[in-house]
């Protein structure tokens, strides 16, 4: 029934994702803390145990399964899904919050659909279970699929042949973000073309091509799943995004086109707004996936005019109790409306098309939400750490830190083979200068303030940054590594870049990053590289000392300043190469965890792929930094909020200048 919020008309709209918003961990904490949910999970484990033989809740929140290991497993992550959901929603309405709709995507539908009892829980775990189990059963190299998202609008598919070809659009989210799905090997190409047009993609947790013509041989087994469900008039409306109509009766064919068809969110949120405006109602939206996913598509749909209540209840990033006690003052603030106004706005919406504005530039990033007094979604800035790179080492560095994490400090001492300690606070034989020392001195600093900002503020950050070996530690804090093996990385890399000579650096300042390109291309200085787009008033560059020289002869008649460096080579410049080639095998000995956090990339100046990750650190060796491009890049996130983590403010007077010009 609909209810008084803020003194409008208003209904509640439970929603539900599906595949991809799974990850280990989702819910801990609020399964840990929170008595009707732990019920609910425990009752949804025995029922699953039953059909699967093996408990989910063990699985997904066993200790050696961390939130940023890859959670692929279909016959798991499919009840998992499920159980979360479905388990938010009942400790929801026994906290007197009760849906007007329920809004599924994709395996969410069939969540909607047990909620508002169209099919028993015992008919939906079963379809689950063995959904799952029939995915698995059948997945092979030759049937393996994949899913990519592409903050692109829909003409980039329709012009590009690679995707036309041989991927099907699986779901419209907004103007700019569709995904595609198709063969792993197909996705792969279409990731290699899009990397190459600075084309933001992410790519999903999934090993089937769904909503696609990928998977039609999948179909009369689905099928034969579904007839055995017992379909009943649906207590609660559900609005289903594969048709985008608002549904009282289910059939079985249903649950088949649920996993067939596109997902069309974009569309169906633009009908029920449409809707809900003509009834001079409100919808206030509440995400009940583990990621806040759907949240985020609300807000990158609705761009003309002022947000909705959107509220998602667990996130990535934690925060989950907070969370869900918000989205509870929301219900103690619901007030019901009297029986003669509710019985004139019973309708259905009726299946209306509307456009909806573009979408801001992000990816499926999960809302934050601020503390507030009315329950307005939240519009505070993101939160960003950065991490310095060389030059910003000095004496006296990390002296509190050691303390505070001497475990950490010992692991570092054994890696190293001297005292970290000793080199960082008293330098006696001046190594702290020397890159092979620097190096990994300065990622033990900063990955360590890290870890004392975490205990202090335990939020999540929304991006991470690190200008050349800062890189290094915004990947530890993205939980791609451990900090031993960070450490190696930076021990290894230090060494390498020690032993290369024959040239040196120089910073550039006063004039944009383009004119000093075109100078030194008019003057024949093209044994220079731009080692560092800084900002857009400074540059370094790297090369050879005789053209470095003739370099700053030539600028600084233009009165352009230019500042020589100490440092022992040409550092990001082509001359690496016999390091970077040396670097690039070291790397491979190693294995690496998907990120929880982006981390924007130097070379690219976009967020990480956990695919590109080694090779990101071998180009890395010899590619220019581009600090330049990749503030630019998140100013054009919107509004943010950074911190420094690491010595020095190098980075933050960089930030700072780029944003105020």
């Amino acid at each position: 029934m609909p209810y008084l919020s803020q003194g409008q008309r208003s209904s509640v709209v439970f929603m539900f994702p599906g595949q991809g918003c799974q990850f280990y961990q989702m819910g801990r904490e609020l399964y840990q803390n929170n008595p009707v949910f732990h019920r609910w999970m425990n009752e949804l484990d025995t029922l699953i145990r039953a059909e699967l033989d093996q408990s989910v809740i063990a699985e997904i929140y066993h200790d050696n399964n961390a939130r940023s290991k890859t959670f692929d497993d279909i016959c798991l992550s499919h009840p998992a899904i499920f159980m979360i959901e479905y388990a938010l929603g009942k400790t929801l309405i026994e906290q007197q919050i009760t849906p007007d709709y329920l809004l599924g995507t994709s395996l969410g539908e069939l969540v909607a659909a047990a909620l508002a009892d169209a099919l028993s829980l015992s008919d939906a775990i079963r379809f689950v279970v063995r959904q799952g189990q029939l995915f698995r059963r059948r997945q092979s190299p030759a049937t393996e699929g994949a899913m990519l998202a592409i903050l692109s609008e829909e003409s980039l598919y329709q012009q590009t042949p690679l995707l036309r070809d041989y991927c099907d659009i699986a779901a419209y989210n907004a103007n700019s973000l569709i995904v595609i799905a198709g063969q792993s090997t197909r996705i792969a190409d279409a990731e290699r073309h899009l990397s190459s047009r600075d084309i933001v993609f992410q790519r999903l947790p999934v090993n089937q091509a769904f909503h696609s013509h990928h998977i039609d041989f999948l179909k009369p087994e689905v099928e034969a799943l579904a007839s055995q469900l017992s379909l009943r008039q649906a207590q609660i409306p559900v609005i289903s995004c594969h048709n985008t109509e608002t549904l009282d009766q289910l059939t079985t064919d249903h649950f088949w086109q649920t996993i067939r068809q596109p997902i069309r969110f974009s569309q169906t949120l633009a009908r029920i707004e449409h809707e809900a405006i003509k009834r001079g109602e409100s919808l206030i939206y509440l995400d009940l996936g583990p990621s806040g996913t759907l949240a985020n598509l609300i807000k990158q749909n609705i761009r003309n005019r002022k947000l909705p209540q959107i509220l998602p209840v667990l996130s990535p990033f934690g925060r989950d109790l907070e969370r869900f006690d918000e989205v509870l003052a929301l219900g103690r603030e619901l007030q019901p409306l009297p029986a003669r106004v509710t019985a004139a706005v019973q309708e259905t919406p009726q299946q209306v098309q509307q456009p909806v504005q573009p979408p801001v530039q992000q990816v499926q990033q999960p809302i934050r939400l601020a503390k507030h007094p009315l329950m307005q979604p939240a519009t505070g800035p993101k939160r960003v750490y950065v991490f310095p790179g060389q030059g910003s080492q000095r004496i006296g560095m990390g002296a509190e830190l050691f303390e505070q994490f001497p475990d950490h400090l010992a692991k570092a001492d054994k890696i190293l083979g001297y005292s970290l300690k000793t080199l960082c606070l008293e330098d006696p034989d001046q190594l702290l200068s020397n890159t092979q020392y620097t190096q990994p001195a300065l990622y033990a600093v900063s990955a360590l303030a890290f870890l004392s900002k975490q205990q202090q503020d335990p939020r999540k950050p929304d991006l991470l940054a690190g200008h050349s070996l800062g890189e290094y530690c915004a990947l530890f804090a993205a939980g791609a590594f451990s900090f031993e093996t960070g450490l190696k990385l930076v021990k290894k890399r230090g060494e390498l870049m020690a032993r290369a000579t024959g040239g040196s650096m120089a910073a550039v300042i006063g004039r944009a990053p383009d004119e000093i390109n075109s100078l030194l291309s008019q003057h024949g200085l093209d044994a220079l590289d731009i080692a560092n787009y800084n900002s857009l008033s400074q540059v370094v560059l790297a090369g050879p000392i005789e053209a470095l020289s003739q370099a700053r002869e030539l600028l600084e008649e233009l009165e352009i300043t230019v500042i020589p460096l100490t440092v022992s080579a040409p550092f990001h410049s082509r001359y690496m190469q016999s390091a970077m080639e040396e670097f690039g095998e070291y790397l491979r000995q190693f294995s690496y965890s998907p990120l929880h956090t982006p981390v924007i990339s130097n070379i690219h100046a976009a967020p990480y792929q956990d695919d590109d990750l080694i090779d990101n650190l071998t180009q890395q060796i010899c590619g220019s930094v581009r600090w330049l491009d990749t503030v630019q890049y998140l100013i054009r996130q919107g509004e943010f909020e950074f911190e420094e983590l690491g010595p020095g403010d190098v980075l933050s007077k960089l930030v700072n200048s780029i944003r105020n010009a």
